[in-house]
């Protein structure tokens, strides 16, 4: 470094050492801090809100089927029913340990009869989704989606349905059922549930099966766990029909392949009756299944003696389900007020003034926040208030940029993911108060990205990781439905809601 530059950088950093020493910086600083160049503040768009009341929805393709009556005022009460396919655990099934081409060539019957039949559905618990869970015999399990009175009891009715649930409609394309199917309403075959069955309670403890007794052994088998069910509703059924329906059927084409099964045996209906107290279930119908045990006639090999052996079947109801709803008692009288249910309920469409976005854009706003506020009208008295509202665009049904953003959303429990963008219930003293839904990205795309400006719909959500949507039909057309809204029979008021964008602006 030559003596010029020497010079040069001395003077520089005595320049910069005298500033720091002097009132010049002192006042700079304090311009800064009480007059910056940039303001905050809050804009509340004009928002318009449209209540959407379905005749039907869509509840084919659900991740789950509702069962049951739930009563909330003012939205009267709701009753369930499922609709679903039976199906074949192994095609051209063999009963016994012959085929019945070997038993005939042989002409040694094996005499196979029913000796017990049931409907089992699981309930829902945190274990549902691990295909390997295990359950452990006499320990209680936490149940999920039981609204009403768990220790109500009730009546379940099964019918034979004579209504073939196809998967391809008339126009070639996957067809689309709905909650008010008349045709399998009108096509109901008779009562296929045991005579002796009597009420029916929910219970949170496994269901047991025992192991068949070997007479060939001095010990008693039928002590031993077979096997240990989550817990669910198993419903004694009537054995003859299936004596007949399925095990007199053995090696013919009826139980050739499952199509052909299915056309055979179209499916079965199942409803409830005869509340002692409103309970509605959400059941896990892809785990479903009619389990039969049978006795059969086991030739001892080398003799002309014979035994009694026991064996199990089961059919799965792992083809098309769906769920009819009843509304009935309605009330929603209060036109100033937003009606949300879910099953066969109320949804609304909310949109956004474009004059407002308009100005955002042309104010050069930097949006720092933009929340949806729901306040909930607790002049209702509420059973159980909705824990989560969704919202999703109201034309194709799509998640919103904030869904996918949302920091919470890798969580793989429903209760715990999405919490940014998707609130939960805010309460005070134990007492809903209102909702945020956060749609901060989704503002920002239409005030950077020119993305349109659609109607948002809102629904009550039940599981927020369900992003699947169908479709529902209204009396002013039909539309787009959030699926997590027909997993649920829970229904709020809502007596405002407000837009409500914190914003950054540079003078």
């Amino acid at each position: 470094m030559n003596n010029t530059y020497k010079l040069l950088f001395f003077l520089t950093v005595l320049t910069l050492f005298s500033a720091c020493s002097s009132d010049d910086f002192n006042e700079i600083d304090g311009a800064l801090l009480k007059n910056p160049n940039y303001e905050t503040s809050v804009f509340t768009p004009t928002i318009s809100v449209n209540q959407i009341k379905q005749t039907a929805v869509q509840t084919n393709g659900l991740g789950g089927y509702l069962l049951g009556q739930y009563t909330q005022a003012p939205f009267g009460t709701k009753s369930a029913t499922i609709v679903a396919q039976v199906g074949l655990s192994t095609a051209a099934p063999t009963f016994g340990s012959k085929t019945q081409a070997l038993e005939n060539s042989e002409n040694k019957p094996e005499n196979e009869k029913v000796t017990k039949a049931y409907l089992y559905i699981p309930f829902f618990n945190p274990n549902s989704l691990n295909n390997n869970a295990t359950y452990s015999q006499n320990t209680e399990y936490q149940l999920d989606s039981i609204y009403g009175d768990k220790s109500a009891s009730f009546r379940v009715e099964v019918k034979e349905t004579n209504y073939f649930l196809s998967d391809i409609g008339t126009d070639l394309k996957a067809k689309v059922y709905y909650s008010n199917n008349t045709e399998v309403l009108t096509n109901l075959g008779s009562s296929i549930v045991s005579a002796t069955t009597s009420a029916t309670t929910i219970s949170n403890k496994t269901i047991t099966r025992f192991q068949f007794d070997d007479p060939k052994t001095t010990t008693d088998e039928s002590k031993t766990v077979y096997d240990n069910l989550a817990p669910g509703l198993r419903i004694p059924l009537n054995t003859t029909f299936f004596q007949t329906k399925i095990l007199d059927k053995e090696g013919s084409n009826e139980l050739t392949n499952v199509n052909d099964f299915k056309k055979y045996f179209k499916g079965i209906q199942i409803s409830t009756s005869n509340f002692s107290k409103d309970v509605m279930m959400l059941l896990n119908i892809a785990n479903a299944k009619i389990q039969l045990e049978y006795s059969y006639t086991a030739y001892v090999s080398g003799s002309t003696a014979t035994k009694t052996q026991y064996s199990r079947y089961d059919l799965p109801l792992n083809g098309i389900a769906l769920n009819l709803f009843n509304n009935a008692g309605e009330s929603l009288t209060d036109t100033s007020k937003i009606y949300l249910s879910g099953a066969l309920g109320q949804t609304a469409s909310i949109t956004i003034s474009d004059t407002d976005i308009a100005r955002i854009k042309s104010e050069k706003w930097l949006v720092t926040d933009a929340s949806l506020f729901f306040y909930v009208d607790n002049s209702v008295t509420y059973t159980k208030t909705p824990d989560r509202l969704y919202i999703y665009n109201a034309q194709t049904g799509a998640v919103l940029a904030d869904y996918q953003y949302d920091p919470t959303a890798n969580n793989n429990q429903s209760s715990y993911s999405h919490l940014v963008h998707l609130g939960r219930l805010q309460k005070e003293n134990g007492v809903g108060k209102y909702y945020q839904l956060r749609i901060t990205n989704h503002i920002l795309n239409m005030v950077t990205n020119n993305t349109t400006n659609v109607p948002l719909a809102i629904a009550i959500g039940s599981n927020i990781k369900q992003t699947a949507v169908g479709s529902y039909k209204s009396a002013s057309g039909d539309g787009k439905i959030a699926k997590t809204a027909l997993a649920t029979p829970l229904g709020v008021v809502i007596k405002d809601i407000k837009l409500i964008i914190n914003y950054t602006k540079v003078k």
